[in-house]
């Protein structure tokens, strides 16, 4: 293959801080480059030098050189994130200590790249006193101002054009690596969409951030348009971003929706948007920095099938800031596993549970054996989109986590990472249920003495349970119980608590709950990506650990009905029966003169604003019964939103599709009669 741009390469510098900083001021003195930037750890930022958690503030941005300091401090995300930022002919300058600082990940890294230096001329290690080839510098390439879109890019925006103004309910799938320049066509798209009399682009992704790329390659193409924070107006069109939370609960009129980052999106998210927009463009990340679409392409492509059946797909391949097969994105993909595969299905297909052992696995043994390092991590990536390269940095060097996997022979089919927690420090534990301390870590803990008003979660040994995956094509046949089951025999003794906390689902919640995980709390406040509320479930371990479990649950139970209709007043309404049934029985009292009101409402005229304490009282504790799912869909609708949740009448009528208020109090009426009877 013809190589149409420059090389980008990487130089080693290993040595003391002051004999690395001093190297590579010289470098960048005699390389007179502007576009360049210095990543280190937090303690060296200075002017000129940013910290490497301040990566994520270059994206998008091109430079001639980056210098990357690992010399005190890894960020694995924003080595992985920076490296996409280097053009054509730039340069990777990484300082390492001149010995191991004791860390698994160092050492990998330290074995890759050593490698790479002895493979590939793209790679060279700097030595004290060594002179650089005169032809090791960033090498400029002449381009032109003008945007070109790559032939991979004109096949998408065919295929866009048709997905925006051919037949109706066929979406369109864009995949692909980063650097393909997926976000800046869907921004030269957008402009077209604007100039052939489409009026109104809506765009959503899990950050604004992720898509000012495509604003600004929009305002490119358009001349006099007006460019503002996530809008873009020209002539009568505009281009509007909405986040993924507020384009559902408002239910947003679009000529096209565009949806960038769809991994990054939950299924039943991606699924509504599916069902109200007709005219939609999916676009994804499959190997990156932030997560992989590789799970969200197996999962959302059956949905697709059922729900879309001409719908499209295209993956964007070559470049464009650097060359098919750089060398630099090969070592980055090795090097953070964005490209780490689960085991081949059809080495798997015939296994029973019966055949599966498990075992526990070890940051060294990990480290030890790279086949199994990538299905561990590949699994976990399949299963996870947010699984990023600092999951991989954290699972070769945390010494308080660990990881339990199943094994069909030498075949990784399904693993769980856990982490200790706790116990906390009394004066820390105090200071953090007094709300004057955050700690890092300690989720378990933390929550349950900063939330659930428990003072003495801290004296508690707790694991808390990370992640867990299952090959895709061994879901549902048990196995994911199953290793829940072994993980209990697993625990260290101390172990009194075992806990895990996720984006609640109908499905997620069942599957933990038939695991004999009990409800502890569920968050204030839904996540602005999932839409979803995050839970916290636990098992108890110990004699201990259950009457922990036992108070905060009762501590639950006691602010169930106040949480329903303040801070989870928008909780997805078919969870509540599902939450509530989670909680130990506990009927709410009713006096007889509830009781007669109650009846006066479903079988006379009593007013509803008359006798709602009551009422409320009534539906929550048929709500804890299973009884309360043999009312139709519309009932159980209305007494969860508006009974329990005291959602507003106008909105729980709009979202209903009900006349008014009178036709929602006369279906009220009639659930409440049901269910006396």
């Amino acid at each position: 293959m013809t190589l149409s741009l420059p090389l980008r390469r990487c130089l080693l510098v290993k040595g003391d801080l002051q004999l690395c900083h001093q190297t590579v001021e010289a470098l960048l003195a005699v390389w007179q480059t502007t576009e360049h930037i210095w990543l280190t750890d937090s303690s060296q930022a200075t002017a000129g030098k940013y910290s490497q958690k301040q990566a994520r503030q270059f994206l998008g941005r091109e430079f001639d050189v980056v210098v990357f300091d690992a010399l005190q401090e890894f960020n694995a995300d924003s080595f992985a994130a920076i490296i996409g930022t280097i053009r054509a002919g730039g340069i990777l300058v990484i300082l390492l200590p001149e010995t191991n600082p004791g860390s698994n990940w160092y050492q990998r890294f330290s074995m890759i790249i050593e490698r790479y230096l002895m493979d590939f001329a793209e790679f060279h290690h700097w030595l004290p006193g060594q002179i650089l080839p005169s032809d090791f510098r960033p090498e400029k390439h002449t381009t032109t101002s003008a945007f070109k879109l790559t032939v991979d890019q004109q096949n998408a925006l065919s295929l866009l054009h048709k997905t925006a103004f051919g037949h109706r309910r066929r979406p369109l799938v864009i995949t692909s690596d980063r650097g393909r320049g997926k976000t800046a066509l869907l921004g030269v798209a957008a402009a077209e969409l604007l100039k052939q009399g489409k009026q109104k682009i809506v765009v959503t992704a899990p950050s604004y951030a992720s898509v000012d790329t495509l604003f600004t390659h929009a305002a490119k193409q358009l001349a006099d348009a007006q460019l503002g924070h996530g809008q873009l107006f020209w002539n009568d069109g505009e281009i509007q971003f909405v986040a993924p939370d507020a384009l559902l609960e408002n239910e947003l009129e679009a000529d096209v929706l565009l949806v960038d980052e769809a991994a990054a999106l939950t299924l039943p998210m991606l699924t509504l948007m599916l069902q109200r927009y007709s005219r939609i463009i999916f676009a994804t990340t499959l190997h990156g920095y932030e997560g992989s679409g590789r799970g969200f392409k197996l999962q959302f492509q059956q949905i697709l099938e059922q729900q879309a059946p001409g719908w499209r797909q295209i993956e964007l391949i070559e470049p464009v800031r650097w060359n098919l097969g750089d060398v630099l994105e090969q070592f980055s993909f090795e090097l953070c596993l964005l490209d780490a595969e689960p085991v081949a299905e059809e080495l798997i297909v015939d296994l029973g549970i019966q055949r599966l052992q498990v075992k526990k696995l070890t940051a060294t043994e990990l480290l030890q054996d790279e086949a199994l390092l990538r299905q561990c991590f590949g699994l976990m990536v399949t299963a996870h989109y947010r699984t990023r390269p600092s999951d991989l940095q954290m699972l070769l060097d945390r010494e308080d986590m660990w990881l339990l996997g199943v094994f069909n022979q030498q075949q990784l089919v399904a693993s769980v990472w856990l982490v200790k927690e706790g116990p906390i420090n009394p004066r820390l534990a105090a200071a953090v249920f007094a709300g004057e301390r955050r700690l890092h870590g300690h989720l378990l803990p933390q929550t349950l003495l900063a939330h659930s008003g428990i003072s003495i979660a801290g004296e508690y040994h707790y694991q808390r349970i990370v992640r867990i995956a299952v090959h895709p094509a061994l879901q549902n046949r048990g196995i994911g119980k199953y290793l829940l089951s072994a993980v209990t025999s697993h625990l260290p003794e101390n172990t009194d608590i075992l806990g895990c906390s996720f984006a609640a689902s109908e499905a997620l919640l069942r599957f933990w709950q038939n695991s004999d995980y009990r409800l502890l709390r569920v968050g204030a406040h839904s996540d602005h990506v999932s839409g979803r509320h995050a839970v916290i479930l636990a098992k108890p371990i110990s004699k201990v650990g259950e009457g922990l479990v036992e108070q905060t649950q009762q501590r639950l139970i006691q602010q169930w009905p106040e949480l329903l209709h303040s801070q989870l007043c928008h909780l997805e309404s078919g969870l509540i029966p599902l939450l509530t049934q989670m909680l130990p029985e506990s009927e709410l009292p009713l006096s007889a003169i509830d009781e007669e009101e109650i009846t006066a409402y479903a079988f006379q005229k009593r007013h509803y604003d008359a006798c709602q304490v009551a009422i409320r009282t009534f539906v929550l504790n048929c709500v804890a019964q299973q009884r309360f799912l043999s009312l139709p869909t519309l009932m159980q609708l209305i007494c969860l939103r508006f009974v329990l949740q005291q959602q507003p009448i106008a909105a729980v009528c709009r979202q209903l599709n009900l006349k008014g208020k009178q036709d929602l109090l006369q279906q009220l009426r009639e659930a409440v009669r049901i269910l006396l009877l």
